[in-house]
């Protein structure tokens, strides 16, 4: 289906419709597939789910330059989706995860979880070496508003430390050009988010393998909030796609059936 010129995938309820709808938000240079596994899980769950790509990804709402979309043209396009659907519970993966803060910021959802998320303004993002030194090597496309796309070997070190081998390359081969001025919103300037705003329940989920968003990184996002946060040992920042991920989804669904609002 289409939403504000967005593609956006949804998955009926399998059985009796229970609760409100949930949107999916995906990081960088991923899209609603990666939430392939959790759309099947919460519909059988009787809940209506969806999941976007996000404007330039999988060739939903085609931009000129890819490198050039600004971190708050993302925040649009999934507030746009939101309102759409009717305020529904917001579920984010790491980028995804900071346009999740930011649309419980401006608007008011049911309940908020935060998946291994980017940490806004005031906490440091580049926390882990391997990360930084990514960083340093795609400074040209950072702050050139260029398009970023990581090697095998790169996405290998920082993406997939959980995943299995044999998955990898299929994973890998998915991911799509990220957005150098997204990368420099984030990681260079900051995303501002005004904490006394958050008004809805929320949990932030670690992976204690992350080499993104390591575990203190993200104890210190769910301190922002007053969140909630679960620390997952043997998961890395994948965790939504990793072997053991219907655990974590059962979890989810759980503080959300006690949660949300």
């Amino acid at each position: 289906m289409e939403i504000a010129g967005l593609k956006v995938e949804r998955a009926a309820p399998r059985v009796p419709e229970h609760g409100r709808p949930i949107l999916f938000v995906h990081g960088m240079w991923g899209g609603s597939w990666m939430w392939d596994k959790w759309l099947g899980f919460f519909a059988g769950r009787g809940v209506t789910c969806y999941a976007l790509d996000l404007r330039g990804h999988h060739g939903s709402k085609p931009v000129r330059d890819i490198g050039r979309v600004p971190f708050a043209d993302y925040v649009t396009d999934a507030r746009a989706v939101a309102g759409a659907i009717g305020n529904p519970i917001l579920v984010g993966h790491s980028m995804g995860g900071l346009i999740v803060q930011k649309l419980a910021e401006i608007g008011d959802p049911p309940a908020a979880v935060l998946l291994t998320p980017a940490a806004p303004r005031g906490i440091f993002a580049l926390s882990t070496p391997k990360l930084f030194w990514l960083s340093l090597r795609h400074a040209g496309e950072i702050f050139g508003s260029r398009p970023i796309t990581p090697s095998f070997e790169e996405a290998d070190a920082l993406l997939y430390g959980r995943t299995p081998p044999e998955e990898r390359r299929a994973a890998f081969e998915r991911l799509v050009p990220e957005s150098g001025r997204q990368a420099f919103d984030v990681a260079v300037t900051g995303v501002p988010v005004d904490a006394r705003r958050v008004r809805c329940p929320m949990l932030v989920v670690a992976g204690r393998e992350d080499r993104i968003t390591p575990a203190k990184t993200v104890r210190k996002v769910a301190a922002k909030y007053g969140a909630e946060i679960r620390v997952w040992d043997e998961h890395a920042h994948m965790l939504i796609q990793e072997p053991g991920w219907e655990a974590i989804a059962a979890d989810v669904a759980a503080w959300l059936e006690k949660e949300a609002r």
